[in-house]
């Protein structure tokens, strides 16, 4: 009898791990792209950008697959790949299947709780000059990045005793969160992992899963991966403490998105021999 092969997918955070953590750079990574395209493995983008910002680079690298957004909060299923799952909703050409909590509803909370303004910086009441500055983004990359649906990204300014406090608050109402490389993000119960696993159930039964990261919020769905990756960044301390990764890159993004890719596709052909 013959087995079948597992369908892999790779799942990729963005910034620091895809992206080059400072000028967002991209291209070093395009020709693993075109790899994995060949070999028909989906690469499914699973980052804490906004659901514009991750159409816009989805469209400038030529990927057509499912992605998640807000740190696991959404999941966008192509609409000519995928039936309507049972809990989706319609949005462009995507089923939508929602995991976290709206911004309204953390806004919400934020207000509830009194979230001093010296506290943190707020990205979604930020101007687009301000976030330009913050994030290094150009004009209608930071005005994508202010539209948030489903998170709050903050700079946190005060000390790590109120830090606790805050965390403490949003545990309360049901918010948590997530260290990025830049931001601390306010979600609902949610994470990338949980969003892994929940769409890679939706390819079928027989997936494996390449995932690649680079900070703290990258450590739940590292956690689930069959081969894990933290892409060499700014941003590795904390997430090394929490994650011991099957490949570790020398190089950073995008140089090292690409050295993961190449390296994963070598242990795939091990694995399948």
């Amino acid at each position: 009898m013959t087995v079948s092969k597992p369908q892999w997918l790779v799942v990729s955070d963005l910034d620091g791990t895809m992206l080059d953590h400072h000028s967002y750079d991209v291209e070093d990574a395009r020709v693993a792209v075109h790899e994995l395209q060949d070999r028909r493995i989906p690469v499914v983008l699973n980052t804490s950008k906004t659901y514009a910002e991750t159409i816009t680079i989805r469209e400038t690298l030529g990927i057509e697959d499912a992605f998640i957004v807000e740190n696991g909060s959404c999941i966008y299923l192509p609409r000519s790949q995928f039936s309507k799952p049972d809990n989706a909703s319609e949005r462009d050409d995507y089923w939508s299947i929602v995991l976290g909590a709206s911004h309204r509803d953390i806004d919400h909370v934020l207000q509830q709780i009194g979230l001093a303004e010296d506290a943190a910086v707020r990205l979604s009441q930020c101007t687009v000059e301000q976030t330009i500055e913050l994030t290094g983004l150009n004009e209608a990359q930071a005005r994508q990045a202010i539209a948030r649906e489903y998170s709050e990204p903050l700079i946190w300014r005060d000390d790590d005793s109120s830090l606790r406090s805050f965390q403490q608050k949003l545990n309360e109402h049901g918010l948590t969160t997530l260290q990025g490389g830049r931001f601390l993000h306010v979600i609902g119960d949610c994470d990338k992992g949980r969003a892994t696993r929940a769409l890679s159930s939706l390819y079928g039964d027989k997936v494996k899963t390449i995932v690649l990261g680079d900070s703290a919020n990258d450590a739940a769905m590292l956690s689930v991966a069959d081969i894990s990756v933290i892409v060499n960044s700014p941003s590795n301390h904390q997430l090394q403490e929490m994650i011991t990764p099957d490949i570790q890159t020398r190089q950073p993004a995008p140089k090292g998105w690409r050295e993961a890719i190449e390296q994963s596709l070598e242990r795939i052909h091990l694995i399948e021999e």
